[in-house]
């Protein structure tokens, strides 16, 4: 009799975040939606306590996000204990890539995107548009670095030092958990690390995906990966929540300046 089972599917698009908050402000295309880790967590949790789902696929469509978010699901996704494939629709740079390659394999398009691994922060800076409109803002605060990141001021050099001590050590985290992730050789790390992106045949070459195709490649590489012969779909994208709206992404993430994977 033919093995039957279900796999799983969970969507990962938009920025990775760790609550439902924008992680910018900026309302570019590739921003304009977020996904949380509180969200898709148990998602996966619920998957692994399944015992009729066999496989998960984690459909990526994202430009990645802040940091802990996206170790918090790329861990989540390595202790699930079923088989893993990411399948890369469009593009997935950055953490977004970091959570891909938590999968067993990945499944990308010709046209994919994907790489650009590494750290950006990004904090506005509005300090001499006020001083343009006469508006000025007077901060009391004890300790040199309390009033690291407001946008109300230009950053010191103590603040710039700060800021690159902790961008290198996640940096650092960043490359050690891809490498692993993908059992990269030196010369491909030494390549990736400059942060550059890739389509997936280029991709391919550097062992960044295991194999070039959508949706179907990726439910034939589960099933074997599974041994089903026979399948149920489960999507979860009807469950998750629907993306921030305008206003929320443009004034939701002022609260701090951003670094992000």
């Amino acid at each position: 009799m033919a093995k039957k089972g279900k796999i799983a599917i969970i969507p990962i698009k938009g920025m990775v975040v760790s609550e439902e908050t924008p992680s910018s402000p900026f309302p570019f295309p590739a921003m304009a939606r977020t996904v949380s880790s509180a969200e898709v967590i148990p998602f996966i949790e619920a998957v692994k306590k399944n015992r009729r789902i066999k496989g998960l696929i984690l459909e990526i469509n994202s430009p990645g996000g802040r940091p802990f978010p996206c170790k918090e699901i790329a861990e989540s996704i390595k202790s699930l204990g079923k088989p893993t494939v990411a399948w890369i629709k469009e593009y997935a740079t950055s953490g977004g890539y970091w959570i891909a390659s938590s999968c067993d394999s990945i499944v990308a398009d010709r046209l994919s995107t994907l790489g650009s691994i590494g750290v950006a922060s990004i904090r506005p800076d509005f300090s001499e548009l006020m001083k343009k409109f006469g508006i000025d803002v007077e901060t009391m605060a004890s300790g040199i670095y309390k009033t690291f990141g407001i946008p109300y001021k230009k950053s010191t050099p103590e603040e710039k030092e700060l800021l690159k001590e902790e961008l290198d050590t996640i940096y650092k985290n960043f490359i050690e958990e891809v490498t692993k992730n993908r059992k990269l050789n030196e010369e491909v790390v030494e390549e990736i690390s400059t942060g550059k992106i890739y389509l997936g045949e280029e991709a391919k070459k550097f062992g960044l995906i295991d194999f070039l195709g959508g949706k179907n490649k990726a439910i034939e590489v589960i099933k074997k990966k599974t041994g089903i012969e026979v399948y149920k779909i489960m999507d979860y994208a009807k469950k998750m929540k629907r993306p921030l709206g305008f206003l929320r992404r443009m004034f939701g993430g002022f609260s701090a300046f951003f670094r992000n994977l």
